[in-house]
């Protein structure tokens, strides 16, 4: 008898099996659930960094122009070569008080990003002109080019440049 008992004693219950199965697939979804948060975080900071990126060479090329050149500057004639950039008719605003320069849209990596630069004068330092550049893009991509999405993050950049 001591050995049946024993043997009895040695095997698992259905509730311990059931117990480890709840364990096991609460841990494989809360990795799951991790790596699919992590992969979209990291999409999410690679289009941000290609705004910044987008904005930062706008706002640069667009200030090498000059002073007098910033009124009349066309980012598709000196940077069409380089980046696959195209005017849109209607899009992002501009801030308030600045005079818009144009609207236009960048694609990079088959994301689009829309842009619209804009200047002012500074009226308290005559000689000193704000060059504005914003930069949306979608935070959710649209597959089809034919759809407009919804542009729902900016990134925004001003610098100046003298007489």
């Amino acid at each position: 008898m001591p050995y049946r008992r024993r043997k009895l004693l040695a095997a698992v219950t259905l509730i311990e099996v059931m117990a480890a199965m709840v364990i096991v697939t609460v841990a494989v979804l809360g990795a799951s659930g991790y790596r699919y948060y992590s992969t979209l975080d990291a999409k999410r900071a690679t289009m941000r960094s290609a705004a910044a990126r987008v904005a930062l060479l706008l706002c640069e090329n667009w200030r090498g122009r000059g002073f007098d050149g910033t009124s009349t500057y066309d980012p598709t004639a000196h940077l069409g070569s380089e980046l696959d950039i195209s005017v849109l008719s209607s899009g992002l605003d501009y801030p308030s008080g600045f005079t818009a320069l144009g609207r236009y849209e960048v694609v990079v990596d088959n994301v689009r990003y829309w842009s619209v630069l804009s200047w002012k004068d500074d009226a308290a330092a005559p000689g000193l002109r704000a060059l504005n550049v914003v930069v949306a893009w979608a935070q959710r991509q649209v597959a089809s080019p034919d759809v407009t999405p919804v542009m729902d993050k900016e990134f925004k950049l001003t610098t100046y440049v003298l007489d």
